[in-house]
């Protein structure tokens, strides 16, 4: 029997771990926390104990650094020859041709329509509308019960936190966050910030 290791920490790894453990009754689920340092480095020596040989991987972290530790340990994951297959409930309504990418995660009751990409590495939570030909790139982090319109596009390493409504053919850009629970009706901009601690949006430069 291969094994299935979910690993990373938090409420994501428990939430994972047990929704894979409750889909797939023949894999041997295994859940693995990961460490990091005062310096917030990973210790990666835990993958000396897993080989790709034996066992698929599935990397957990939340939307923590603006989704790049998650990235950085699927990265360290697939740089040593692991298999990065995804997942997606079994009440989630996804269409025929939906593509998705490694390390997915989607979760129930999500509406993932026709014509839609899911690129690597991104999570899409319970209850989630993501409109017809609506674009995630990597790494994207989608709160639960986020609406989003059809012909979307949202750029890498983005966050949209609960209630978040985006109108259709809108554009987010890379690493904006929309946390501000509103209808979000006009493009938003590389690395902007809609924190609900502050009245206005934060416009992050150069880095």
């Amino acid at each position: 029997m291969r094994s299935r290791w979910i690993v990373g920490g938090g409420e994501y790894l428990d939430l994972v771990y047990h929704a894979w453990k409750q889909a797939s009754r023949e894999e041997d689920v295994q859940k693995i926390e990961i460490v990091q340092g005062e310096d917030y480095e990973f210790d990666f020596s835990i993958f000396k104990q897993l080989s790709p040989d034996n066992g698929d991987v599935f990397i957990a972290v939340d939307d923590r650094f603006g989704n790049f530790k998650r990235m950085e340990l699927f990265r360290a994951a697939l740089e040593r020859g692991f298999v990065m297959a995804s997942h997606i409930s079994a009440s989630a309504d996804v269409a025929k041709d939906v593509g998705i990418g490694k390390n997915v995660f989607i979760g129930p009751r999500a509406v993932i329509n026709h014509g839609c990409k899911v690129e690597y590495n991104s999570v899409i939570h319970a209850g989630v509308q993501l409109g017809a030909n609506s674009h995630l790139r990597s790494s994207v982090w989608i709160e639960p019960g986020v609406q989003i319109g059809s012909g979307v596009k949202v750029g890498a390493h983005a966050i949209i936190r609960t209630g978040a409504i985006v109108h259709s053919n809108i554009k987010i850009g890379k690493a904006a966050e929309l946390g501000w629970p509103q209808i979000y009706s006009a493009d938003v901009a590389d690395k902007t910030v809609y924190d609900i601690r502050y009245d206005e949006p934060i416009y992050v430069y150069n880095h």
